[in-house]
């Protein structure tokens, strides 16, 4: 999976909040888990007494009740010991039959106990391991019913979501969609919910003849119905974990590609069609890097990815058949500002890492998440080159720093709240740093045959941290527990100093490095790492073991080095002091070959430097350097040139924002032009960019604009209301937050074609608009828009909506106060009596007040 993020600087993680489940489920849990009562919270893998071996379901669904029909067969067989009853999950249903199927299609019917959340089956006999039975189900699901719940990674856990049911959202299409990790898809087909168990399946999906269905496997009939239905049979042969099954349905546009002769779909919005080679094309090529890469070929029946709305966290790896939420839908221009290859990469690699080879047990979830994570980089490194790569590593291991702040625990969790509560910066970030580590030590060749041999072993398994170490030792000849032991038993991570000395009589380099981490939480840590030693126009690359709390290395050399670079790959998960000088930051910059070596000597010399030095000659260069991100960190410390030699400046970021092929940097020249230097001799120049094929440039110029000429940032504004990128629309929601005409149907648009994350900055942009405003009719409007939205999207964002009602209520509240306290009664007929006004806003706050326990309920 995917999570949901926001990226801020230098680089921030943050989950949506919403409500835990309820006590009493938190309890059934534990129950099944068999640690109930258990203090310390100890979670470890589920005993298994049956196996899963197959899945057989048909569904059917009453949209208008937001009900799924359902009928399960689910083969299973004893996992070692006899048994005579059978205990499955199956969440808020109502059971119309249990009962055994065997022979000719003969049910005898079972006893059951049901709680709402286990199914308790009394079989007719005893059962041995070597017999299989099939238990058949026919019951009705009523995911709406169940209680609110979630996490920070997936903000809602009741499975199966229906979208604008009833069709009464002009912007929403009717669709509905499943989402089962961790323990979700339970909510709509009783199955054993453990990543241990694995099974093969089919489902019968009966729907109208216009829509359009996507499951596992693959699509082997679809037949026509009596009044305008259809039912759609897709079979997955492989085995799989239940909470990788699942069922879209919608509207959707097919786009077809292919790989090595299977099936590589992508399902959009119809308006999407033709972009969708454009957003997912890559594909196919990733299936051959990664079968290549791994010495694994793809192991399933085909790859098909689907784009649904209101999802409900960032994308799900199902096997064969992906979810994606709407902020995959790009056009042309939104593409050019940033597109999701992360995701894409992210959740193919799952289908090695998570799907045919599955964690045993949500403690040990890094085995899927952190490989996941990894691929990213490893997408980036061969079809980017190394510094994309380490620019992701830098972002990911900034987020998992920030995180870990606030806690760091190891990344094998025994203990834990709630499981979902793992799929954080612990398990992602660390996890594919960690892993980035480990192949740094024991090498490219190394790395990726244990990996192979680590698939090839446990092909259709679970698995837990230790059988990556196996294969990593099998592989290598070296016990290594000590890297295991410290990085995925141990939480934290090392803090570390380094200071240099020269002994000039002696001709000798000394390095001193300390552990500065606090011992009482962070273990002692084994730190292998490489050092490159620059001298007389040469690197020699050494290679040290850093283990004690103080240590230092020396090294016999004719002449004082021009540099020396400590974790010379950069490959160290660390908080990290490095004493070099600027003298050797510059050298740095011009000689080492790294992203990160380049990126440090540009902040911390752009950090404090005057002008016409070395230092100030290394940020001017920098602004030309050939990779992007590092123009960008220059840029971010071009302040001082801009204020001390703003005429050579001034042409080179005009230059900059005008043609530079990153419209990362086209904005960030804009944003530091309109900082620094006279609107009025650039008027011209901003109207020009408005122009830019970039949303965020066009959004940095309007936004410079806005500030300064407002007649013009007026006349551009209704011009870009018709435009449909989310950074424009966001901005105009800024711009009109203080307007006293009606904004209502710009910021209902803007609100339609916004992400989740952009969504949130609409809302309280709109917020602040109905706040501002002195009309009535305005906020009245405004709320009817929030309340709607609430109903027929209240997914993902139904507790921000909920909460911008209730600040608007809050607004009422003080406005009937101070009208109140002013001396206004409401006995009044009067029309233009103030004590009409009155009456209108205490009858509105009626109103409003039921729309908020509506919501609540």
């Amino acid at each position: 999976m995917k999570k949901n993020i926001l990226l801020l600087f230098p680089v921030l993680f943050i989950w949506a909040c919403t409500v835990k489940p309820p006590a009493s489920i938190n309890k059934k849990q534990e129950i099944k888990e068999g640690h109930s009562g258990n203090k310390n919270n100890y979670r470890g893998a589920y005993k298994r007494t049956v196996a899963l071996e197959h899945t057989k379901l048909k569904v059917a669904f009453n949209w208008k009740k937001k009900e799924l029909l359902g009928e399960a067969e689910i083969t299973l067989r004893p996992y070692f010991y006899s048994i005579d009853s059978v205990v499955l999950n199956s969440r808020g249903m109502e059971l119309i039959e249990v009962s055994l199927l065997s022979g000719k299609n003969k049910h005898t019917p079972l006893k059951f106990d049901y709680d709402s959340m286990l199914i308790k089956i009394k079989l007719d006999r005893t059962y041995t391991k070597d017999e299989s039975l099939i238990l058949y189900i026919n019951y009705i699901s009523r995911p709406e019913n169940l209680p609110k719940g979630g996490s920070r990674a997936i903000q809602k856990n009741k499975g199966l979501y229906f979208i604008d049911a009833d069709s009464l959202d002009p912007y929403t299409p009717t669709q509905l969609w499943t989402q089962g990790e961790t323990e979700s898809n339970s909510a709509w087909f009783p199955t054993i919910e453990d990543p241990q168990q694995k099974m093969t399946q089919e489902i019968y999906i009966t729907v109208d003849s216009t829509m359009t269905t996507l499951s596992n496997g693959l699509l082997l009939s679809s037949t026509s119905n009596n009044k305008g239905m259809k039912t759609d049979y897709w079979k997955q042969s492989l085995p799989a974990a239940p909470y990788l099954t699942m069922i879209a349905v919608g509207k959707f546009a097919i786009v077809k590609d292919k790989w090595n002769n299977i099936e590589v779909n992508y399902y959009v919005d119809p308006p999407y069609e033709k972009y969708a080679k454009m957003i997912f094309g890559l594909t196919p090529e990733m299936l051959t890097f990664f079968s290549n890469k791994l010495g694994v070929q793809y192991p399933w029946e085909k790859y098909s990815q689907v784009v649904v709305h209101e999802y409900v966290s960032g994308a799900m790896e199902n096997t064969t058949a992906v979810i994606h939420g709407t902020n995959m839908q790009q056009d042309i221009r939104s593409y050019i500002d940033g597109n999701y290859e992360d995701y894409i990469s992210h959740e193919l690699f799952h289908h090695w890492f998570g799907n045919l080879v599955t964690c045993e047990s949500w403690s040990n979830i890094t085995l899927n998440e952190g490989f996941a994570n990894y691929s990213e980089y490893l997408w980036r490194e061969y079809k980017y080159g190394n510094d994309d790569a380490d620019w992701l590593n830098q972002t990911d291991q900034a987020g998992y720093l920030y995180v870990s702040a606030q806690s760091d625990p190891p990344l094998f969790r025994s203990e834990y709240e709630d499981r979902e509560d793992l799929y954080d910066g612990i398990s992602y970030n660390k996890g594919g740093r960690v892993l980035h580590m480990l192949r740094k030590y024991v090498g490219d060749t190394a790395f990726f045959t244990s990996l192979q041999n680590y698939l090839t072993a446990n092909s259709y398994s679970p698995v837990e941290i230790n059988d990556l170490r196996l294969a990593f030792e099998k592989t290598t000849g070296e016990d290594l527990n000590w890297f295991f032991d410290q990085w995925f038993f141990r939480g934290g991570h090392p803090t570390i100093g380094i200071e240099y000395n020269w002994n000039d009589s002696l001709c000798r380099e000394t390095i001193t490095i300390k552990q500065k981490q606090d011992l009482s939480k962070n273990p002692l840590y084994k730190l292998p790492l490489d050092v490159d030693l620059y001298y007389s126009g040469k690197k020699e690359r050494k290679k040290i073991v850093v283990e004690d709390v103080i240590q230092q290395f020396s090294f016999d050399l004719p002449v004082k080095p021009d540099l020396v670079n400590v974790d010379a790959e950069k490959m160290l998960l660390c908080n990290k002091a490095d004493s070099k000088t600027n003298k050797e930051l510059i050298f740095q910059y011009i000689h080492a070959p790294l992203y990160l070596d380049k990126y440090e000597a540009i902040t911390k010399i752009g950090a404090s430097y005057a002008i016409n030095t070395p230092e100030s000659r290394l940020i001017k260069e920098a602004l030309n350097d050939k990779y992007h991100n590092l123009r960008l960190a220059a840029l971010n410390n071009v302040g001082e040139l801009a204020i001390n030699q703003p005429d050579s400046v001034k042409q080179k970021l005009m230059s900059m924002a005008s043609v530079d092929n990153s419209s990362d940097v086209r904005e960030k020249a804009l944003s530091i032009l309109g900082k620094n230097f006279s609107y009025s001799e650039l008027s011209k120049f901003y109207e020009n960019a408005l122009a830019d094929s970039s949303y965020q440039v066009v959004a940095r110029a309007f936004k410079i604009i806005s500030e300064k000429d407002t007649a013009k940032a007026k006349e551009i504004a209704l011009t870009l209301e018709k435009d449909s990128g989310q950074v424009i629309l966001s901005r105009l929601a800024e711009y009109y937050n203080n307007s006293s005409e009606d904004k209502i149907d710009f910021y209902q648009r803007a609100l339609r074609f916004s992400s989740s994350y952009r969504r949130n900055s609409i809302l309280k942009e709109f917020e602040k608009y109905l706040k501002a405003s002195k009309e009535l009719s305005i906020i009245k409007k405004g709320t009817e828009v929030l309340f709607s939205r609430a109903i027929n999207r209240g997914l993902r964002s139904y507790a921000t909506y909920l909460s911008t009602l209730k600040a608007i209520n809050t607004l009422t509240d003080n406005r009937i106060k101070t009208m109140e306290e002013s001396g206004i009664k409401t006995e009044s007929a009067n029309e233009n009596d103030p004590s009409t006004l009155l009456q209108y806003w205490k009858t509105f706050q009626i109103d409003l007040k039921e729309k908020i326990k509506a919501l609540e309920k």
